[in-house]
């Protein structure tokens, strides 16, 4: 080969030698270019989230939006219940002495003439009997007593027990009074109230006895008749005079008397321990800004409060929408009761109930029975009782 052939190729393989080097070059620069702007990346991200961590903005920005998250929710929960809103029903000065839980005892004396009253005869359940036939108790009362017998009966296999005394006039009264001082020969009784002042005037007291060997006896809160105390708040009934409330009730103990006052106040008297005036003396500690809360064993709260009376008329303030119940105190003043789960269903009072700003009304039922006691006698039994 010639010189001239071979520097040719020598030229040649340097200039292609020369490009490929120059490829390689380009390549490795853009790699490491490519490599540069990760690593560059990278730490700037790293940087920013040492910054976060150190100053707080991503936690408190991220703690915001759960904050207006929550806000937003509770916003939304809260709208969608409705407000609650107050109005007033007006009740008189009469219906201060009407409800069941109107107040007799020697300082309050009852003057009405209570409404709303069914002859028990026929209209009773047949597991007790009754000492007369003609005996009348309030509507609410009555219901109530039929379903506590029926229920004593079926807990004992009993059903000799006697209601033997209920309702009386003044004029019934003071002869039972006038009979017991020509007996002790006192000047004033000691078991017997004065007329006026007997719990029985309102409908919504009785007197329970029982067939013993010795004859009829009162219930003495022993044996299978203490059931009665026990359990008769189930019922809204309270044993209204015991031994321990003496010196506040001026009775002496009487664990056959029985009181209806309805099933949520005789189970917060019962549970609390209370007998009717501290109630009612507690109760006025409240008034509707600030209300006793009362939860009942039925899972259901209630707001209780009292209202003072204003004389001719009072403006009872009531929860616009829930239903409420007003019972008189007979001494002065109006306790309002509303189911606080309530959403215009209507309950059962005396006074006054309903939904507010409508007019309630009073559903009672009647059981009615066919075995009528007529046994013992009513001047005596009446006698031994206020």
């Amino acid at each position: 080969m010639s010189y001239p052939s071979r520097g040719r190729k020598v030229r040649r393989r340097r200039k292609n030698l020369n490009i490929r080097n120059l490829i390689i070059l380009i390549a490795g620069c853009v790699v490491t270019i490519l490599l540069l702007v990760l690593l560059i990346h990278g730490a700037v991200r790293l940087v920013s989230r040492g910054i976060d961590a150190i100053t707080g903005s991503g936690e408190s920005s991220s703690g915001q939006s759960s904050t207006v998250s929550g806000e937003s929710s509770g916003e939304s929960e809260t709208s969608s219940e409705t407000p609650v809103t107050w109005t007033t029903v007006e009740m008189t000065e009469a219906d201060e002495r009407e409800g069941s839980l109107i107040l007799v005892n020697a300082a309050h004396e009852y003057t009405s003439e209570p409404q709303g009253m069914t002859i028990m005869y026929g209209n009773k359940s047949s597991s007790y009997g009754l000492s007369l036939a003609e005996m009348y108790m309030k509507d609410e009362a009555l219901t109530a007593m039929n379903s506590m017998m029926d229920a004593f009966q079926e807990a004992s296999g009993i059903s000799n027990t006697l209601v033997t005394s209920t309702y009386r006039t003044v004029e019934y009264q003071q002869e039972l009074y006038d009979a017991d001082i020509a007996e002790t020969g006192g000047s004033t009784s000691d078991s017997v109230q004065q007329p006026g002042h007997s719990e029985h005037h309102t409908g919504y007291a009785a007197d329970l006895m029982y067939s013993g060997t010795s004859g009829w006896t009162y219930l003495d809160g022993t044996g299978q008749y203490a059931w009665f105390n026990e359990n008769c708040y189930r019922y809204g009934y309270i044993v209204r005079y015991t031994a321990e409330k003496q010196a506040i009730t001026g009775i002496i103990s009487e664990p056959w008397h029985l009181r209806y006052v309805g099933p949520v106040h005789a189970e917060a008297i019962t549970k609390g321990g209370y007998c009717l005036e501290e109630y009612i003396d507690m109760v006025k500690l409240h008034d509707y800004e600030n209300p006793y809360s009362f939860a009942s064993e039925d899972g259901e709260t209630y707001l209780i409060y009292y209202v003072e009376g204003q004389g001719a008329t009072t403006e009872v303030p009531v929860q616009a929408g829930r239903s409420y119940e007003i019972s008189g105190t007979n001494e002065g003043g109006f306790i309002v009761t509303i189911p606080i789960s309530s959403t215009g269903s209507t309950t059962s009072s005396s006074s006054g109930t309903g939904v507010a700003g409508e007019s309630g009304s009073s559903d009672t039922s009647s059981d009615s029975g066919s075995s009528v006691s007529t046994d013992g006698s009513s001047s005596s039994s009446d006698a031994a009782s206020n």
